[in-house]
């Protein structure tokens, strides 16, 4: 039995909505004001609005603003299986332009376009917030959303849009603003990130038959990623040396005596990979050994012609950053060093370095992820 709206006029001005959830027994009630007046409108019930979610529609906006490129990576699966259920196979992502998810998915079929929350008003938090990011995406006419997040500015922004279709958490406020009358309970909030948004698809029928995060690459970056590698090498191994946290970086000695390990068993070819604030520690790294032809720096490359490059690899090493969840999302098996937080995704070509007699990560050193733990790793990776 499908949850269900009870309308309660408490004043000329002030309409009362009570979702009742015969699945949990929980009853959530929610204020909303209309300054003129009451605009009863019948997507506000059930009934219209399933009928309305099981039509496909052509211009589908998701809401995912984790900021982070590892964010996105996790989220791949989610946006696949909406986009498969639109009638255009295709949905426009809304992020944050930390994500660089316009050049990250420029190889992504399923992505038709990328915006960004930056082009709206630097002032765009809170309820005004709303209002202006709402504002900013009714000229694009989207017939559906999805939210990826619980914020309820997100389903503010959606009803000033004038979106029909609001899909979403539905935790707390946002509820108020959404049409799904699937919406997840409060025994939900503890869930994290991937298993909310997996949960939210989940409670509104669409199935996500990707497992793991598949990053789509283009073919000149594929190329750029080529023409830098060399091919003399038995196995080739990719260093993410970047960490967006001083907590999450391993250091440039560390990686030294990993690399010094690796050369020693395996003469492998090693590329540091990183962003331009990671140029620091590659030349430290580089100039010990006295800049070898066999250390190829990816520094500062844009960003999907890195990705080409975790793809070309035998095996990625390194923190818990972008460029690991984005080398395992091409394939390539990837060793992470985890200690700032436990790892979010699941991916099985991620190895997470974890140190089982530690009780708790948040207060771990990274400096105590060894030489050895990664070497034993390694050892078991098909190829060397």
């Amino acid at each position: 039995m499908k949850p269900h709206l009870l309308p309660v006029i408490i004043s000329p001005f002030i309409l009362v909505f009570s979702r009742v959830d015969s699945r949990s027994s929980e009853t959530y009630k929610f204020i909303l004001v209309y300054c003129t007046k009451i605009k009863l409108n019948q997507r506000f019930f059930g009934a219209k609005c399933l009928t309305s979610q099981i039509a496909k529609k052509s211009k589908v906006l998701v809401v995912q603003p984790l900021p982070g490129i590892g964010d996105i990576i996790w989220h791949l699966p989610h946006l696949k299986a909406i986009a498969a259920n639109t009638a255009s196979d295709q949905v426009t992502l809304l992020t944050k332009d930390r994500s660089l998810a316009h050049e990250l998915l420029l190889g992504t079929k399923y992505i038709k376009e990328v915006l960004y929350l930056s082009k709206v008003s630097k002032n765009g938090q809170g309820i005004l917030g709303g209002f202006r990011l709402g504002k900013f995406l009714k000229p694009y006419k989207f017939d559906q959303i999805w939210i990826l997040h619980g914020s309820p500015r997100y389903g503010i922004a959606a009803l000033r849009a004038g979106i029909k279709d609001r899909i979403g958490y539905g935790i707390g406020w946002q509820d108020a603003f959404l049409t799904s009358p699937y919406t997840m309970t409060r025994q939900d909030m503890g869930l994290g990130a991937i298993k909310k948004a997996s949960r939210c698809l989940e409670l509104n029928g669409v199935t996500i038959n990707e497992k793991k995060p598949q990053l789509t690459l283009t073919t000149g970056a594929l190329n750029a990623a080529k023409t830098l590698l060399k091919n003399n090498y038995n196995n080739t191994v990719g260093l993410a040396i970047g960490s967006s946290e001083p907590s999450k970086q391993w250091g440039a000695q560390n990686f030294i005596h990993l690399i010094d390990s690796i050369r020693t068993k395996y003469q492998s070819q090693i590329v540091l990979i990183g962003g331009p604030d990671d140029s620091a520690i590659a030349r430290s790294i580089n100039e010990n050994f006295e800049s070898p032809d066999w250390i190829i720096q990816a520094i500062g490359l844009p960003i999907l012609e890195a990705s080409a490059v975790s793809s070309l690899c035998n095996i990625c090493i390194g923190n818990d950053t972008g460029i690991l969840n984005i080398a395992a999302a091409t394939g390539t098996f990837s060793i992470g060093l985890y200690i700032a937080s436990a790892p979010q995704n699941d991916d099985p070509l991620i190895k997470p370095i974890i140190t089982a007699e530690v009780p708790t990560l948040s207060t771990q050193n990274i400096k105590e992820r060894t030489n050895k733990m990664i070497m034993d790793a390694i050892s078991t990776v098909s190829g060397f």
